[in-house]
């Protein structure tokens, strides 16, 4: 794997990112009716901490090296606010792009979330940007996802090789500079800073990957992010022999950013994608 090496003209912002601690309870109680918190625990580690600009990278990230990528966002779609919309013209761009990026040969987009930093987004369910450390998938909870979401489609486990899960993230403002999305260096955390997180939903009770602070680790985000530009991170990898399995990551508060600019709102497509 090769290493993140900032060019010489590489910069950083300070930023502030939200840990969990060790030794606190981690657990994570959804409410499906309120918009949910930023924050995935009551009590969280705030630091604050230089964050680098993943454009100036060299070489730039990978999906295959890092486990995270910036790409175009060329998708023709009527309206990201129009449930079928999504997943008639949304949904099949997303899976083509995911399948050329990752040599994968088949992709599965399951669901996907609308987040807003405010209420101005009417949706079935609110969801805030997630200001917290997390990944998505423990391997007991990506197991369980696969099974239910293979067989819905009358496909086996067995049919392939390895699988991973991507999540798409794709910004619904000209401009994102309210709550970027940060992501880490995997490689910068130790196994002490890993921890599971039930997450209590009304109907069933699922879990994540949670983290609490070392000060060895190293962050990216990639500024100003525009309405054409998606970013796509992997959050799980079946392959045991991969280093970087899923990605921590997190949306972070600028220490100085223009207030008066509109407020960040984007989506979140989640997908599978399966290997021979």
């Amino acid at each position: 794997m090769s290493v993140h090496t900032p060019s010489n003209n590489a910069v950083s912002v300070q930023g502030k990112i939200n840990y969990v601690y060790a030794d606190s309870d981690h657990t994570f109680n959804v409410t499906a009716s309120d918009k949910s918190p930023e924050t995935l625990a009551n009590k969280i580690d705030t630091h604050s901490l230089a964050i680098v600009d993943a454009r100036r990278l060299v070489p730039a990230p990978s999906i295959q090296e890092h486990g995270f990528t910036l790409h175009s966002n060329a998708y023709t779609i009527d309206d990201y606010f129009d449930q079928a919309c999504l997943v008639t013209q949304l949904y099949p761009q997303v899976t083509d792009h995911l399948l050329s990026i990752t040599g994968a040969v088949k992709g599965i987009v399951f669901d996907h979330t609308i987040r807003s930093v405010e209420d101005n987004v009417q949706q079935t369910e609110k969801r805030s940007p997630v200001k917290t450390v997390h990944n998505d998938y423990t391997a007991q909870s990506a197991q369980q996802r696969l099974h239910l979401e293979l067989e819905k489609q009358g496909l086996a486990e067995h049919d392939f090789s390895r699988y991973q899960f991507i999540n798409t993230w794709i910004p619904l403002v000209e401009q994102v500079v309210d709550s970027p999305l940060a992501f880490a260096d995997v490689r910068t955390f130790s196994t002490k800073d890993v921890h599971t997180m039930k997450v209590t939903y009304p109907d069933r009770v699922g879990e994540i990957e949670a983290f609490s602070f070392n000060n060895h680790h190293q962050w990216y985000f990639y500024p100003n992010m525009t309405a054409q530009e998606q970013l796509n991170f992997k959050v799980f990898d079946s392959d045991q022999q991969v280093i970087v399995k899923g990605v921590p990551h997190s949306a972070f508060t600028l220490s100085n950013y223009d207030q008066t600019a509109p407020k960040r709102i984007s989506i979140e497509v989640r997908s599978i994608v399966l290997f021979e």
